[in-house]
């Protein structure tokens, strides 16, 4: 492993931009400077950026020792805010609605003029910044991390310049993203999409991504390429594990779920199974309660059909760790059409907080295989809902033996930032020894 290694990492999201497109890089970065790494970062400044959510308190949060190299440039989200105001579709033109002509021009317009994305327009800068960054400081490996895909493209022009070796981060996948056919691509714009992504898988020194799902994916559109050059290393549990605890003796089992809901999660076959539990006699009963965002009407009609659902409105984040760690069960999902490889970031926060998760999800998807890789809780298959009363009953009386305990904090060690920060550092290391 190399020694004191020199690193860029270009990254379109940075403190002050919040949410989870921020914490993966955040949090490496930070601990590859605890490593002894020099870490520089390329990033944009924040009045150039168009971040989906700000936390300034992030800012406070970034390693005094990471060297930070902000650059302008164009923001094309104002120009469209100026001009169509209230037809912005959400996240970054990723979706559009029926009915709503300004907001599908918007997004026609993102992907076939925008290729890969609108917020390419600061590649040409980051580039020559980039170079500059290298040459001033010997750097010896880059690492580029999309979404925003364009970022990959960034890289891909630095490699033609300077002899560095170059990391490829996919937190998503790219034309396989879920929502890829509402964005309204013409022929020759996917090809031109499906080209540049090949391109950068192609050429990259080495693949990283979030999920083994995603690492199929990737390498089977390069089959060439060795599967042994695509990384996993998935995001991570960013604060110290808390220690197990045994489930509190109260009359009811506290199930706690933090975040968003719409009915495209499409819980009720779950919330009936709990419903069904509760009806039963001599049973343990269930109340589930929820913090976060809902909408109203989805909030009403679930109020009226299961009475023992409890909803608490958003809180501020600082108070959510409290929130999950007294729950006595934690409750996770996610939109039905994912690919199985995505794993939510919310399940790094629940493993953080050694509570018991029922996951609404799929068997063979990687969630299933890292709750039960660290024994953390039990997957109800949306197809087998006829399973889900036997599975919470057993879930809710199950205790870990020493020896579960033993192998799940084992396991656990894998997924904390420090040893995935080690893991990048030796792939930067192996480069050496090519």
């Amino acid at each position: 492993m190399l020694h004191n290694p020199k690193i860029l990492i270009i990254t379109y999201y940075w403190p002050p931009a919040g949410g989870i497109s921020v914490r993966r890089w955040l949090a490496l970065s930070n601990e590859m400077v605890g490593l002894e790494a020099e870490v520089h970062v390329l990033t944009l400044e924040e009045n150039s950026a168009e971040y989906h959510s700000t936390d300034q308190r992030l800012l406070d949060e970034v390693d005094g020792r990471i060297h930070l190299h902000r650059i302008s440039a164009w923001n094309p989200f104002r120009l469209t805010k100026q001009l169509f105001k209230k037809h912005i579709p959400p996240q970054g033109f990723s979706a559009q609605k029926e009915g709503q002509s300004a907001a599908n021009l918007l997004t026609r317009l993102r992907s076939n003029v925008f290729i890969p994305d609108p917020r390419k327009t600061w590649n040409h800068r980051a580039v020559r910044k980039a170079v500059e960054i290298i040459d001033a400081h010997e750097i010896q490996a880059i690492i580029t991390t999309s979404p925003p895909h364009s970022v990959q493209l960034i890289g891909r022009e630095v490699m033609k310049k300077r002899r560095v070796r170059w990391i490829a981060d996919f937190r998503d996948p790219w034309t396989d993203i879920f929502y890829y056919h509402q964005l309204g691509h013409s022929a020759l714009s996917k090809f031109i999409d499906s080209k540049l992504e090949r391109d950068v898988l192609i050429h990259a020194n080495a693949l990283t991504t979030v999920s083994w799902g995603f690492k199929e994916l990737f390498h089977s559109k390069v089959p060439s390429r060795s599967a042994e050059d695509i990384h996993v290393i998935p995001n991570g549990i960013d604060q110290a594990i808390v220690a197990w605890k045994p489930a509190s003796s109260a009359a009811a089992f506290r199930m706690v779920y933090t975040g968003m809901l719409t009915d495209l999660y499409e819980i009720e076959p779950f919330l009936r199974a709990i419903q069904e539990h509760n009806n039963a006699s001599g049973t343990r009963t269930i109340q589930f309660d929820f913090y976060g965002s809902i909408p109203t009407g989805y909030q009403h009609d679930l109020e009226q059909e299961f009475s023992f659902m409890h909803f608490h409105g958003n809180r501020p984040m600082d108070e959510i760790p409290a929130i999950q760690e007294a729950a006595d069960g934690l409750f996770l999902v996610g939109p039905k059409d994912y690919n199985r490889g995505h794993i939510p970031g919310k399940l790094f926060e629940y493993l953080r907080a050694s509570r018991p998760l029922f996951y609404l999800g799929d068997t063979a998807s990687d969630v299933g295989r890292i709750l039960d890789e660290t024994r953390s809780g039990v997957v109800f298959d949306r197809r087998e809902s006829n399973q889900f009363q036997d599975l919470i009953q057993g879930l809710i009386a199950h205790e870990l033996s020493e020896d579960e305990l033993r192998q799940r904090n084992e396991a656990l060690a894998h997924y904390l930032r420090s040893s995935q920060a080690a893991a990048f550092l030796k792939i930067i290391g192996d480069f050496d020894s090519e």
